[in-house]
């Protein structure tokens, strides 16, 4: 049987880290390190399509495997993440904020991150045509399970739209923005003609995952080789469930209750 899959997820990698946004900014040369290091311990890169289509079909899985994905679309993975995997013969998949192509990362305002610029949507068929995997994130990066469903819906759809109209190809996987989502959200993606999503939970992924809310383990800033290397062997790090946690249940209510008080002070204003 299959051992459970590392999924990694990087945000960020940059000289440049603003603070507020900091603990998801990895230095250039702290990825490099993780990357050699990968090598180093034989393991085998996959993309997201791959890992399930050999899930799918029960095909045995190299031993030593992982999935490198990137969310966001953040210009600096084409200045400096890409070019590092490549150099390497490694593959990834990149998550793009489908609504911020050409521009800025908007939904950081908050932050103080708001002027990160992201990739154009020439870098992305670029990215597409040098063998690296383009999945969907969303229009513009929002709390997907705190939306009216029908705002959500629109989010979902048309960023798989506009990805495969800029690329002409299919645009096949998604993933939650900040992972958040519910059953409904889950159902969305699913109606949109998506094949799988990513969601987070800090946590290896089963063989028997749900391909519609994917482990992954974010790699924050803080990671050095050594706590990378733990968790691609899966030292002290969990195996994800299909069931979701009580605190995921409670958080999504806080989050649904800041949204709401925020909607009816901006409606008063």
């Amino acid at each position: 049987m299959n051992r459970p899959v590392p999924i990694l997820l990087y945000h960020s990698v940059s000289e440049v880290a603003p603070d507020a946004f900091a603990p998801y900014v990895v230095y250039p040369r702290q990825f490099a390190a993780h990357l050699d290091e990968l090598t180093a311990l034989g393991f085998t890169t996959l993309t997201v399509d791959q890992l399930l289509a050999a899930r799918a079909l029960g095909m045995p899985l190299p031993e030593r495997s992982v999935v490198i994905t990137f969310d966001d679309g953040f210009a600096d993975f084409a200045t400096y993440a890409w070019p590092e995997l490549v150099a390497r013969d490694l593959s990834a998949t990149l998550y793009v904020t489908a609504g911020t192509l050409d521009g800025t990362s908007r939904w950081l305002t908050p932050l103080g991150a708001g002027g990160l610029p992201m990739l154009t949507q020439r870098q992305v068929v670029q990215l597409a045509g040098e063998g690296c995997k383009i999945g969907a994130h969303s229009m513009t990066h929002p709390h997907l399970d705190c939306l009216p469903r029908a705002a959500a819906a629109v989010e979902i759809a048309q960023s798989k739209t506009v990805l495969e109209q800029i690329l002409g190809r299919p645009v096949d996987s998604f993933a939650y923005p900040h992972g958040y989502h519910d059953r409904t959200v889950r159902q969305l993606v699913v109606d949109a003609g998506f094949t799988s999503a990513a969601a987070v939970k800090n946590a290896l992924s089963p063989t028997q995952d749900d391909v519609f809310a994917l482990a992954r383990v974010t790699v924050t800033a803080d990671f050095d080789v050594a706590r990378l290397t733990d968790t691609v062997i899966g030292r002290g790090i969990p195996v994800g469930q299909r069931r979701e946690r009580l605190r995921t249940r409670v958080w999504r209510q806080a989050r649904r209750r800041s949204y709401r008080r925020a909607t009816e002070m901006a409606a008063v204003v």
